[in-house]
């Protein structure tokens, strides 16, 4: 069964499309077969493992279609790369009645959302997440960016995706720790106003989760729910700021990190749990509310174990990101669990002091 979801953003609107073994006829889609040329921006890993199942989908699009593939580590989300596979774009004559197809996770996603949103000033997106973090977070709402040294997502854009396409498929030998990833980021749905996610992942642990039953319905729900939100604010101007949740902290500890020794999923839950202490040390949170967010962590064993930070590092880090300014934060915090509010700007020092007593 195929699970069609609508969502729009502005003058943009696409479907998403969450189901299992579908692949080939998803590519039979107008989206796609209307397309002169076919831009296949794939995860190197992910190619290898199903590069056969990929290719055989491409029933007639094949002699349209050419593969670049990219090294997925974060540090490959480059400006640098990005003006490598432009080039290749102008080699193989893409023009603006060509699409990119990104297949892999979030970095994939971001790399070639960023890569065909700027190219001859914009072709289209069309997004194949395989990973559990994509499906339910970066491959909705058209956020598309590359890194710079001194942090994530800096350069970057809005360019809503034509089409998403999230066959459950890809994730049959997802790591143990990706699908954690996954599960971070619907856990913050769950904390910002998703209540059936929130009881969803209680009713559930790490083995069960990964049932078709459940994933898919972990999946739908989190692709209604951000889908909604983007759909109010598509660039942020207020209400879509509450899905930073965890993040300030997260990108901030991923960059101070190098990208390195830590995931995307390690990185925000480890912001999530700061964030809800700092909502309890503010009287916003009970310590019974901060206690059912804490179990559902542990649970889940969210929270990397011998994670060594460098507060200074990190802090310094936060200071780069485009939310903030002078010596605040500017944070998002719960008023109780499913009651985020925005622009709640905390001083450095605070963070520090949380950060120190509880990391």
């Amino acid at each position: 069964m195929i699970h069609t979801i609508g969502a729009s953003a502005g003058a943009a609107s696409y479907e998403i499309l969450i189901g299992n073994y579908f692949l080939h006829d998803a590519f039979r889609r107008r989206e796609v077969t209307s397309a002169e040329r076919i831009v296949f921006i794939i995860s190197a890993r992910i190619d290898e493992l199903y590069g056969e199942y990929v290719r055989t989908a491409l029933g007639d699009i094949r002699g349209r279609s050419f593969f670049l593939t990219m090294d997925d580590r974060e540090e490959n989300k480059s400006y640098i790369h990005a003006e490598r596979f432009l080039e290749k774009f102008i080699a193989e004559k893409v023009n603006r009645k060509g699409i990119v197809i990104g297949i892999g996770g979030g970095v994939v996603g971001d790399f070639a959302g960023f890569c065909s949103g700027v190219y001859m000033r914009g072709i289209p997106v069309m997004h194949v997440p395989t990973t559990l973090l994509a499906m339910v977070d970066s491959s909705i709402g058209g956020k598309v960016a590359v890194n710079l040294t001194v942090g994530k997502n800096i350069v970057g854009l809005f360019h809503q995706p034509a089409l998403v396409i999230s066959d459950l498929r890809f994730l049959e030998s997802l790591p143990e720790e990706e699908l954690k990833n996954g599960i971070v980021e619907s856990l913050k749905h769950g904390l910002i106003g998703d209540g059936a996610t929130l009881e969803l992942l209680e009713a559930n642990d790490l083995r069960s989760i990964r049932n078709v039953e459940a994933i898919s319905a972990l999946v739908s729900l989190s692709v209604r729910f951000k889908s909604a939100i983007v759909e109010r604010d598509e660039k942020e101007a207020g209400l879509r700021s509450i899905l930073n949740f965890g993040h300030t902290i997260g990108h901030a500890i991923e960059s101070s990190m190098g990208y390195r020794g830590v995931s995307h999923g390690q990185a925000v839950a480890e912001g999530l749990r700061i964030k809800i202490e700092v909502s309890r040390r503010m009287g916003l949170l009970t310590d019974s509310e901060a206690g059912r967010v804490n179990a559902l962590l542990k649970r889940y064993e969210l929270i990397p174990k011998g994670l060594d930070l460098d507060f200074e590092r990190v802090i310094r880090h936060m200071e780069f990101d485009k939310k903030n300014f002078n010596d605040e934060v500017n944070f998002v915090l719960l008023k109780g669990l499913g009651k985020p509010f925005i622009n709640q700007r905390i001083p450095f020092d605070l963070l520090k002091q949380t950060m120190a007593d509880t990391c």
